[in-house]
């Protein structure tokens, strides 16, 4: 079983990681009129996915206060393979965009390179995408609250 700890490190290291490819895309995108738009595509996707991760972030620091039927509905392993998943295309994108394409800030070799390894890029996206979406389907699992309502009033329909 999955340590709730070792679950809520990989977020903090994820929303590290995250921001520095954010920070490395926006500066570029900022300091080039006319950067790639697979570029500014590259970068939404990695800030949705941190929106995503501080929610469940958040959701560590207030996890005791929900009520057990609603922590039984998502297992920690669930959330612990995700974030697994993510670690790696994370870490992936991190490798391509910080470390191999965008050395430099948008130089002009940066733009060379960037059309090189595009494709690649644009590849992790779906992996990306369905991971942002599980760990939102999880959270939203996790902070549903049904109000009590009657079976017999249907006046609100």
């Amino acid at each position: 079983m999955a340590d709730p700890l070792s679950i809520a490190a990989g977020v903090i290291g994820l929303l590290a990681t995250s921001t520095k490819i954010v920070k490395t895309l926006s500066d570029v995108c900022a300091s080039i009129s006319d950067a790639p738009e697979s570029a500014r595509s590259v970068l939404v996707a990695v800030e949705t996915t941190k929106l995503s991760l501080n929610s469940i972030k958040d959701l560590f620091d207030t996890i005791a206060t929900l009520p057990p039927e609603r922590k039984a509905l998502i297992r920690l392993d669930h959330i612990a393979v995700t974030c697994s998943q993510c670690v790696l295309t994370l870490s992936e994108l991190e490798e391509l965009v910080c470390k191999q394409l965008l050395k430099n800030g948008g130089s002009l070799f940066d733009r060379i390179r960037w059309s090189w390894g595009e494709k690649r890029v644009l590849s992790l996206l779906p992996r990306l995408e369905s991971q942002k979406n599980c760990i939102a389907l999880m959270i939203s699992v996790l902070q549903w609250y049904s109000l009590p309502t009657k079976r017999n009033d249907d006046s609100h329909l």
